[in-house]
């Protein structure tokens, strides 16, 4: 028989190596970014169809499908902000259109467009997945799209890449929480806790890896988490049994209360205690002296 201790273990360890799963959104979030994508990629076929031809615009789609994810489903990510999404289109369409003239292997010249491309976006800070498949496409797109050369950065990759920046802007701009980019997003904040953006973005710094969440929103998040947390009232536990309770009021505070309690059958050592209580009503000195 499995021991249900050990089953539970490799469970856990299945769910660490998974990772955790994406954050639960409603319906209207679906469907909110599933119109936007529709509306996009519409365009985005739309137009390098018209340029390039139907090859180039089935390999562009490709590239911009991705992009599509990051600026309707995860708006407010760091790699879905304006200079990601136009700087890592534009640098690495750069190079994958230099490395598909200079390097005659195709197989090279992929890994080093992909490659450069990654390594230009870390440098420049503008980390867009998506850049990746244009520096790719720059050089496995054929002959209409090797025609274009230099052009490519121009149209259809930054044409594209306008076409569904601005309609990412326009999709959200409607929805406070989603306004793209994140500085026109608008939360109802609660009262600023002692952490400031400095605090939790030395924290991100001190993790080392890429975190795909802005200042601006990991700064809600802490906010909203140390709300939640204040509000988190745990019920006082007070054990059952017959006990002997007397009130008076408090020696160093006129609007509190002490409570000295002790509980039958228990020695004077132990079962005492007093609970101070903070008086935020009071009708009248008499009714509040004898409560």
């Amino acid at each position: 028989m499995t021991d249900p201790t050990q089953d539970k273990t490799l469970l856990t360890r299945i769910r660490d190596l998974i990772g955790p799963g994406t954050t639960r959104v409603g319906w209207r979030e679906m469907v909110i970014a599933g119109l936007a994508a529709l509306v996009g990629i519409w365009a985005v076929y739309a137009l390098t169809n018209w340029v390039a031809g139907p090859w180039a615009a089935l390999l562009m789609v490709g590239s911009m499908g991705a992009a599509a994810v990051l600026l309707f489903a995860v708006p407010h990510g760091a790699l879905s902000q304006p200079w990601p999404v136009f700087g890592g289109q534009i640098v690495s369409a750069a190079i994958g259109v230099s490395a598909a003239a200079w390097i005659p292997d195709p197989a090279l010249a992929a890994g080093v467009a992909v490659g450069g491309a990654i390594a230009a976006m870390q440098l420049l800070r503008c980390v867009h997945p998506p850049g990746g498949a244009t520096a790719l496409i720059a050089v496995i797109g054929g002959a209409p799209v090797h025609e274009l050369g230099y052009l490519y950065l121009v149209v259809p990759v930054l044409a594209n890449t306008a076409i569904l920046f601005a309609v990412a802007v326009i999709a959200n701009y409607p929805f406070p929480w989603r306004r793209y980019p994140i500085g026109l997003a608008r939360w109802d904040e609660p009262p600023a806790p002692p952490l400031t953006s400095r605090h939790l973005q030395a924290a991100v710094r001190d993790l080392n890896v890429v975190v795909d969440i802005t200042p601006a929103e990991l700064d809600a998040i802490a906010r909203l988490a140390i709300a939640h947390a204040t509000q988190d009232n745990s019920p006082l536990q007070v054990p059952v049994g017959e006990r002997y309770v007397h009130a008076e009021a408090g020696k160093t505070d006129k609007d509190s209360v002490t409570i000295h309690k002790r509980f039958e059958g228990e020695d004077d050592g132990h079962g005492r205690g007093r609970i101070t209580l903070n008086v935020v009503h009071r009708e009248d000195d008499t009714e509040a002296g004898t409560t």
